[in-house]
């Protein structure tokens, strides 16, 4: 693996042991790197489990176009979010995609395997990616001699957002393939049963034969993350369209000229872009982290 290709450990990471210093121990880059990942796992075990994968604050995706209003785009705000291995993710600005070259690339078949009735079907996601950033000199690794080998000076905690085809969800009912709460069942018991509900979903939050949602959350025992409904299948029926680590942000139905039946094979059809307006980007079927304050303020208390 080239040093410049930085992997993050939280990722396979199952429980991490501490290294243990002692006076005339032998350190390696293998030991400052197993510091940092039991550091940031404990972190985000706890930030996962306590407030749970979602946005925290911001992310709200728009459509905004220029004056003339032949171009568009979307628009996300900046705002930070947890995802489901409980790593922070953080948007410091706006960030935009411009939808007509994005359109363009993509390609007829695929448009128009996403296209239903309400138009093509695309999902918005945001991801957490590691970027390598600056240049250090270091010894050479691996079947090399060279004496200029250089590594990634610092790495930072960046982001990714890709907007992906959902052919899967262009004829299904609204709540497929979207979001669930862990906690759905607790949600839809009385005021009054809610309490010993809730209690009960966390005794069995563990158990994979009882609770469909046992897997939403990173767990500890290092295997990958299970796609969820949102991340959607690839036509292999294997490969998920979205990475499972990402989390959904928003939904886009973007309004088409022509009806599915009336595009024919090997072309595309026509986006509307100035009819995508606020009522065509479902913002709010994501999955929230809510803060305390946030909660405290709902219950008056």
């Amino acid at each position: 693996m080239n040093a410049l290709d930085e992997v993050d450990a939280l990722l396979t990471a199952d429980r991490p042991d501490r290294p243990f210093y002692d006076t005339g121990v032998l350190l390696g880059s293998d030991d400052f790197r197993d510091e940092q990942t039991y550091h940031r796992s404990r972190l985000a075990r706890a930030l996962a489990y306590l407030a749970g994968a979602g946005t925290l604050v911001g992310l709200k995706a728009e459509v905004v176009a220029n004056e003339a209003g032949t171009e568009h785009e979307l628009k996300v705000g900046a705002g930070l979010a947890i995802d489901r291995l409980g790593r922070l993710i953080e948007v410091p600005r706006a960030w935009c995609v411009r939808l007509e070259p994005w359109f363009i690339a993509q390609t007829a078949d695929a448009l128009r395997a996403a296209h239903g009735a309400d138009g093509v079907v695309a999902d918005l996601f945001l991801r957490f990616t590691p970027q390598a950033r600056g240049r250090t000199p270091s010894f050479a690794q691996g079947a090399f001699d060279a004496t200029d080998a250089l590594v990634p000076n610092r790495v930072r905690d960046a982001f990714r957002f890709e907007l992906v085809l959902r052919p899967d969800a262009k004829d299904a009912p609204a709540t497929d393939f979207l979001p669930h709460s862990r906690f759905d069942a607790v949600r839809a018991m009385t005021p009054a049963d809610r309490p010993d509900a809730l209690r009960q979903a966390l005794l069995d939050g563990w158990d994979d034969t009882t609770n469909p949602h046992a897997h939403d959350l990173a767990r500890p025992d290092g295997e990958a993350l299970p796609p969820l409904p949102e991340h959607g299948t690839a036509s292999d029926g294997v490969t998920s369209l979205a990475d499972p680590t990402a989390l959904f942000l928003a939904r886009l139905l973007i309004p088409t000229v022509e009806a599915p039946a009336a595009v024919p094979p090997g072309i595309r059809p026509t986006a509307d872009f100035t009819a995508l307006d606020a009522s065509r980007i479902d913002n709010t079927s994501r999955r929230f982290a809510y803060p305390a304050d946030a909660l405290a303020a709902v219950f008056g208390i």
